[in-house]
């Protein structure tokens, strides 16, 4: 999930909020990349405690960027948590869900556009 899915999911966006509900049944994972929940906060300045209802859930897992992987995407063209996002979904065999496809033009990657 990147921050413009993560951004509509803090607006009740309903197949995020589906998304989710199939992630406390346990039928999917949802990834975020901690680039991504730093992009989605720098827009939402929400509280903590607005976060758990997404982060504490059991079927969310976050991705914190690790030095290798920082290292491969440092010379990616477009935004950090995108190249994280596409670097994470590559390496799982996921999808990317967004709400801004036209961010992973030009990308090898599956998304899930919401």
């Amino acid at each position: 999930m990147d921050a413009s899915a993560m951004v509509a999911f803090f607006g009740a966006h309903p197949r995020l909020m589906a998304l989710l509900d199939q992630a406390d049944a346990g039928t999917v994972n949802l990834l975020l990349p901690t680039t991504a929940i730093a992009d989605a906060q720098a827009k939402l300045g929400a509280s903590m405690d607005a976060w758990h209802a997404l982060l504490l859930s059991p079927g969310v897992l976050p991705l914190p960027l690790a030095q290798h992987a920082a290292i491969e995407i440092g010379g990616w063209a477009g935004e950090l948590s995108v190249r994280h996002a596409v670097h994470e979904a590559r390496a799982m065999r996921a999808a990317v869900v967004t709400c801004e496809p036209g961010l992973y033009r030009g990308m090898d990657v599956t998304l899930l556009a919401v």
